[in-house]
């Protein structure tokens, strides 16, 4: 294959986009392992310094997403969520995706998480599953069993995009030189089963218009993609909806899109926290917190911004009319049973 990656960086340096093919034809190069290192990092810095636009970010998605392995479960997909933030906001947080995506299948949503180890913190969402008895399964007719049992199944990122192994030098060596670049926030942008709906939270608000556009430009039905502030801690950014002060929300696909709307924790009925109240640590410590979460022993900071993002995702996701009513469901869910009997059934089931 003809290493045409060095011939785009003067063009990306003038200040000129990419078109489609050329996005394709970078992208199939950027995952071939007979293209050195060098290139490969010159033209995604040429590609950071002049910015990626919603097309040509939205076009790199699309192009990684043909690559990625089928997990074959279209039955399910077009009444699925994924819940997901990008990392990278460097706040220390417990895994609060992971527990809300396994909350919204106990409450009856069918759930396609996508997500990998720790990178940016000190436990990730495949990290917590596999310790909480999920293993990271791979072959789609125990992915679709697992739907059909538990509203849940697990992509593990590895397994389903390969072809990023060939990426992780060059992005290994790009973070060591403190370089950011679209593949800061594509991953969660690329889950390979295209569910149809998603709640995604982003690192800065900057990202907010293009992550939108880049998700309903691939297909995904409608959703919220989030950023949250603490009214606490002004330097501190979260890539989730938090009860720790504004949270920032782009929509697609629904009422509200094409324009930025801030909610306080109010409109989900919730008083503001302080920060710390969503702290998290290692994986044995954030197992600790799961099982406080259980048994209402949870700070009331990071109780109420469960409740808030597991009510949005069932109403994203059609399940109840009004985040209201999702918050009612939420809160059910936690004071009662309902978690916990589904993580028991789920340990049965992935034991068998």
């Amino acid at each position: 294959m003809k290493n045409t990656l060095l011939e785009y960086v003067p063009y990306l340096d003038s200040g000129n986009d990419l078109s489609f093919d050329q996005i394709t034809e970078a992208a199939s190069l950027l995952i071939n392992e007979s293209i050195n290192l060098e290139s490969k990092s010159d033209f995604l810095k040429s590609l950071a310094n002049k910015g990626e636009t919603n097309v040509e970010f939205s076009g790199f998605v699309s192009a990684f997403r043909s690559f990625a392995r089928n997990p074959e479960l279209e039955d399910y997909s077009g009444q699925a969520i994924d819940l997901c933030g990008t990392g990278g906001d460097r706040s220390g947080s417990f895994n609060i995706s992971t527990f809300v995506s396994l909350l919204v299948a106990a409450g009856g949503v069918p759930v396609i998480k996508h997500g990998n180890r720790s990178v940016s913190s000190k436990c990730g969402s495949a990290d917590l599953l596999e310790a909480l008895g999920i293993p990271l399964e791979t072959q789609s007719d125990r992915l679709k069993a697992s739907q059909d049992h538990l509203n849940f199944c697990f992509l593990f990122a590895p397994h389903f995009h390969p072809a990023f192994k060939h990426l992780a030098p060059v992005r290994k060596a790009l973070a060591g030189e403190g370089v950011i670049t679209l593949f800061n926030r594509l991953g969660p942008c690329l889950n390979p089963a295209l569910p149809a709906y998603q709640i995604l939270g982003v690192y800065d608000p900057a990202y907010l218009e293009q992550i939108a556009h880049t998700l309903k430009a691939n297909g995904s039905k409608s959703g919220w993609v989030v950023h949250g502030k603490t009214a606490d801690n002004t330097s501190l950014k979260m890539d989730e909806l938090t009860a720790c002060g504004p949270n920032l929300v782009r929509a697609y696909g629904m009422d509200g899109e094409n324009q930025t709307t801030t909610f306080s924790p109010n409109h989900w009925g919730q008083a503001t926290h302080p920060s710390t109240d969503l702290k998290g640590g290692s994986l044995e410590q954030n197992l600790l917190i799961f099982d406080s979460l259980l048994t209402g022993k949870a700070p009331p900071g990071l109780r109420a911004s469960i409740i808030m993002n597991a009510s949005t995702a069932f109403w994203v996701a059609g399940k109840v009319k009004s985040l209201t009513e999702g918050v009612e469901q939420a809160k059910e869910l936690l004071d009662g049973n309902g978690l916990s009997s589904w993580l028991n059934k789920a340990r049965k089931f992935f034991a068998s």
